[in-house]
């Protein structure tokens, strides 16, 4: 009896040890499971268990931007720019010094006549902290006699990524042409003032319009030999003997050639060009033909290219009657005083002046065509409002039109 308690006691004793030793193993293999990653790597259609650490970077928490140096093609994007250099050189002739120092500075400008700053062309690198902007474009600073001095301006405008505000600064043509993009931790001291607030304008197509037109009226006024240039080289060779003919039209129409204002217009494209075409608050015409962004030439009115060769007879001689009644809208009075019959003009208008001084006493200052009608005699009744308003003032006149060859013609009226 004795001999089996104690067998019994022993396997206990043998028990309880070996319960002990799996609890220990138990605890050994947790902490070594502890300090191993598995990680699975799959190649060749095999997939193996590594039990170790890799060797691999973390990933980085840090914004990056693509630095690389783009073209700014918006229209909107440009015209902000140019909007906002503009300032800059606009408060050096106003001594604003200020201003002047919040930009930048300046070392090398003396301006103290009217000045128009205009961008042609803008490339921008950016990263997290700003905007870069390598810009060329052309300075014109008044003398004060309607003529003025043109120079080739090349500019870095730095913008803080948060508009706190903008910096300008002048460079070279080479430092332009090989421009270098930003490193993702470029920055630049700008302290957000009083002046260099960078202003962003949206431009849609009448804005545009008006915008050349108000660069064409900056030079109208500032530089006339380059508003003639900027003519179409046909229209100005049609509709303007030389610039002295140029000059007597800019000074008929000169009150309404300020803060232009498009009521009506159309955008086309053609041969690759933009075709702005639209009317202002006077009835003036205008067409821009925009080559890239503020290259462009204009054209004044809206029948000294008109082509009517190829139509009948009767709308042959209703669009003369016409094209002679815009003749007169436009100050064109050399060339409508040319196509006047010629006994008719030596009998009632001997002189050209005394052809002006007719059409301003007996037409209106604008002229608007309401209908056309052809006698069987040939002779064409106009009827002529003042204005748009159903109240309008009207006349009526009667024109014999003698056609020629192709759209060439000689005209009369009752007088």
């Amino acid at each position: 009896m004795k001999q089996i308690k104690l067998l019994i006691a022993l396997l206990i004793i043998i028990t309880i040890g070996l319960f002990i030793v799996l609890i220990i193993l138990g605890v050994l293999n947790t902490q070594n499971s502890n300090n191993t990653i598995n990680v699975v790597n799959t190649t060749n259609n095999y997939t193996t268990v590594n039990n170790t650490i890799p060797d691999v970077e973390p990933e980085s928490t840090e914004l990056t931007f693509n630095t690389s140096v783009h073209e700014e093609n918006s229209n909107s994007g440009l015209y902000s720019i140019s909007k906002n250099i503009n300032k800059y050189f606009n408060y050096i002739k106003e001594e604003n010094n200020i201003a002047i120092e919040e930009l930048g500075g300046n070392s090398i400008y003396l301006i103290t006549n009217n000045v128009k700053y205009v961008v042609k062309q803008a490339y921008v690198t950016q990263n997290q902290y700003m905007s870069k902007y390598y810009t060329y474009g052309t300075l014109t600073i008044a003398n004060g006699n309607y003529t003025a001095q043109t120079q080739e301006i090349y500019m870095i405008l730095y913008l803080t990524a948060e508009n706190k505000g903008y910096k300008l600064q002048t460079i070279s043509k080479e430092e332009y042409l090989n421009r270098t993009a930003l490193e993702q931790n470029d920055t630049i001291g700008i302290l957000e003032g009083t002046y260099n607030k960078f202003e962003y304008e949206y431009i849609d197509n009448v804005k545009q319009m008006e915008i050349y037109l108000e660069d064409y009226s900056f030079q109208i006024f500032n530089n006339t030999e380059n508003s003639y240039n900027l003519l179409n080289t046909e229209y100005r060779e049609k509709r303007f003997k030389d610039l002295q003919a140029f000059v007597q039209f800019l000074n008929e129409k000169q009150g309404q050639l300020h803060n232009i204002k498009i009521s009506q217009y159309t955008v086309d494209e053609e041969n690759q060009n933009k075709i702005y075409k639209g009317t202002d608050q006077y009835g003036n015409y205008y067409e821009i033909i925009e080559k890239s962004y503020m290259n462009y030439e204009i054209i004044l009115d809206n029948y000294t290219m008109l082509d009517y060769s190829n139509d009948s007879d009767e709308n042959k001689i209703k669009l003369s009657a016409e094209k002679f009644i815009l003749m007169l809208n436009s100050a064109d009075y050399t060339n409508a005083y040319n196509l006047l019959e010629p006994s008719f003009k030596q009998i009632n208008f001997p002189t050209e002046q005394d052809f002006i001084n007719y059409v301003k006493n007996n037409f209106y200052a604008r002229n608007i065509v309401a209908s056309k009608d052809l006698s069987e005699d040939g002779i064409c009744t106009v009827t002529i409002k003042d204005s748009i308003s159903t109240q309008a003032n009207k006349i009526q006149k009667q024109f014999k039109v003698i056609m020629g060859e192709g759209m060439s013609f000689t005209i009369e009226f009752n007088i």
